[in-house]
């Protein structure tokens, strides 16, 4: 089953992610997209993918990009050999329809990394017969039109260099440009210095949605956008990746597109599994516990991908590290090995969790299903750590400030020889130390793989990842930002520490209610807005809280659009359209665009019934990763001052 939309939550026992994970127990295998908010940072995990032992999909960019064709007859001693080649037109032009023309390179150096970028040579031909060549680099494609239109040209065509593929850019529409492989200007070129010629013929198929690949460089890593995780208590997801950055897909009106997001990425995996069950059967062979193994067996077949966070403008830097297991998994799924491999593995995922939980010993069932003895060694394989801190100190960090580092954990494997005879299972077991030296201020984050290598030369790999910090500590009085949370009430937007008199006057004019934004630095499994006595003191806290003991009046209920407008406005906006307090599992805030949450309160509380005028002490308060309810200090709490309601009509 595959399901392409997201939701950001990160909660392994969210509604959604519940449904998910019933489904795989009953043995259907459910992949669902990872999510596309790579520049949100880590900890940022989609709300279905984050199902228990659902298999949630990251992304990698394309290595071979669809392209419109264009035909080139290489005409040389007399023999022509016309070869189909991409292109890539400049962003929002038409495709090229002319024919006939000669390819005419402006320089016969195919190295020359600065090729037109200054006034060519008075012996440049005359290029208003053909369509100029000019390689890609240094200075902008603009330059290199300009230079070109100097001497006539019509049309340019610019050959790539080392980068990834764009559209190049043009500031005269006149004169078409587009974009070639290297290998095929290198080509152009090495036919015109032996002599011959190339012509160049760009009438459109007839087929419009026929397109030839063309090379791309940044291919193979992770995509910008594929979202991090993990969950918001320290699970692995994302679990594997798939190529969803720059894939020819089907499109509406039956046509075809250039596509990037996970929900590329998604069918991918999901086709995998469908060929798998048509080869060996499902669930109806197997019994429900088949999609568990299934997907153990689509995570295993992962191959590490380098690091990048960031779209490259330019050849992809060698950071030295693998990408980490909380953007891309396990890395680049392998379809061969999901479907031929004889060696299987049984295991759940090496969740290390933080030091205050660490979790040290893990094992793995590995079954031999060949005719022969298979003997297994085990090798660490390290990705790169990051701190998730941000320099906001109240946020995690974006991607643009992720940073890999040697983040390594020592491990212990199974000791002497490792020899698993033909149908048989043996279990390995490893022992995981907290990596020495972590600052904690940081929030460091460590992953990587276990490979296991079979002498019958098959490789497989279990992930692991841990926090290298106290998760609840580090989230003591700092799950709500420095400056959060806040009130814009009444006429003049103020404070609560200046406006704390409601009367629930919700005309435009008036805004009398608590018009309260919160930003979470984590995922809270719980936020409450309680209303108490007059008085009431945290000493009191008991958990639930029931109405009429201990000065419990009632949990609150907040405007279902509070964080789409930044007024309410009765002429159109329905006051009743209220959500109740308490609320569950949210998600922290967002380290790119930093937008708050807001709750507004006008009045009603979660019985339905609306507060009695009069004074209160006003509770609101979000529940610290890995705590008890019951204790009142395990919760990071607004302090504000009591609270004064006014009579009101509701």
């Amino acid at each position: 089953m595959l399901w392409r939309l997201t939701q950001l939550l990160g909660w392994s026992d969210g509604a959604w992610a519940t449904v998910a994970s019933r489904l795989v127990d009953q043995g259907v295998v459910v992949t669902i997209s990872a999510g596309n908010s790579g520049e949100d940072g880590p900890f940022f995990a989609s709300s279905g993918s984050s199902g228990k032992n659902v298999i949630a999909v990251a992304s990698t960019d394309a290595s071979v990009i669809a392209a419109p064709p264009f035909k080139a007859s290489f005409i040389l001693d007399g023999t022509v050999n016309t070869s189909t080649l991409a292109y890539e037109p400049a962003s929002g032009s038409d495709l090229w329809t002319v024919a006939g023309l000669p390819i005419i390179p402006v320089s016969l150096d195919p190295t020359n990394p600065a090729d037109a970028c200054s006034p060519l040579p008075d012996t440049t031909p005359d290029l208003s017969g053909g369509i100029a060549l000019i390689r890609r680099g240094t200075c902008n494609f603009s330059v290199k039109q300009a230079n070109a239109a100097k001497f006539g040209a019509k049309y340019i065509l610019f050959y790539n260099n080392e980068n990834p593929v764009v559209n190049p850019g043009s500031t005269d529409p006149a004169i078409p440009v587009a974009l070639i492989e290297a290998k095929a200007g290198e080509a152009i070129i090495a036919t015109v210095k032996a002599g011959g010629n190339v012509t160049a013929d760009f009438t459109p198929p007839t087929d419009s949605s026929w397109a030839v690949g063309f090379y791309n460089s940044a291919g193979g890593i992770p995509s910008e956008f594929t979202s991090f995780g993990g969950t918001n208590e320290l699970e692995i997801k994302p679990d594997v990746a798939a190529p969803g950055g720059l894939i020819y897909s089907t499109y509406l009106g039956s046509s075809w597109a250039v596509l990037s997001g996970t929900s590329m990425a998604c069918p991918y995996v999901a086709g995998i599994a469908a060929l798998y069950i048509g080869k060996y059967g499902g669930r109806s062979t197997h019994g429900p516990g088949f999609a568990k193994d299934l997907a153990n067996r689509i995570i295993t077949s992962g191959a590490a991908v380098p690091w990048q966070v960031q779209a490259p403008t330019s050849l992809p830097t060698d950071y030295g590290f693998w990408a980490p297991v909380p953007q891309v998994g396990t890395g680049l799924v392998d379809a061969w090995k999901v479907l031929n491999y004889q060696t299987s593995l049984s295991f759940s995922k090496f969740e290390l969790n933080d030091t205050a939980h660490f979790s040290r010993y893990h094992e793995a069932s590995i079954t031999n299903n060949g005719d022969k003895a298979v003997t297994y060694k085990f090798t660490l394989q390290p990705a790169g750590g990051f701190n998730a801190q941000s320099s906001y100190p109240s946020y995690l960090a974006a991607y643009y400030e992720l940073v890999p580092l040697s983040i390594v954990p020592k491990v212990s494997f199974p000791s002497g020889t490792f020899t698993v005879q033909p149908g048989a299972t043996k279990t390995a077991q490893f022992n995981f130390n907290i990596p020495a030296g972590l600052d904690e201020s940081q929030l460091p984050v460590y992953s990587g793989k276990i490979l296991i290598s079979g002498s019958n030369g098959e490789e497989l790999s279990i992930p692991y990842f841990g926090a290298g910090f106290d998760l609840k500590k580090s989230m003591r009085r700092a799950l709500f930002a420095d400056t959060t949370p806040y009130q814009v009430s009444g006429p003049n937007r103020d404070d609560i520490e200046y406006y704390h008199t409601y009367n629930f006057n919700l005309s435009w004019e008036a805004q009398s209610f608590p018009k309260i934004y919160a930003d979470f630095k984590w995922g809270t499994k719980q936020l409450r807005f309680d209303i108490f006595e007059p008085g009431w003191k945290e000493a009191q806290w008991k958990y639930p809280p029931v109405v009429g003991k201990d000065g419990y009046v009632g949990s609150a209920t907040y405007f279902i659009d509070s964080d789409s407008y930044w007024a309410f406005d009765p002429s159109f906006m329905d006051k009743e359209a209220v959500i109740p307090f308490p609320l569950t599992n949210l998600y922290r805030t967002s380290t790119w665009s930093y937008f708050s949450q807001g709750f507004w309160w006008f009045g009603k509380l979660a019985n339905g019934t609306y507060i009695a005028p009069g004074n209160y002490t006003m509770r609101f308060a979000a529940l610290i990763p890995f705590s008890d309810p019951e204790h009142s200090d395990n919760w990071d709490i607004w302090e504000t001052p009591g609270i004064t309601i006014l009579p009101y009509t509701p």
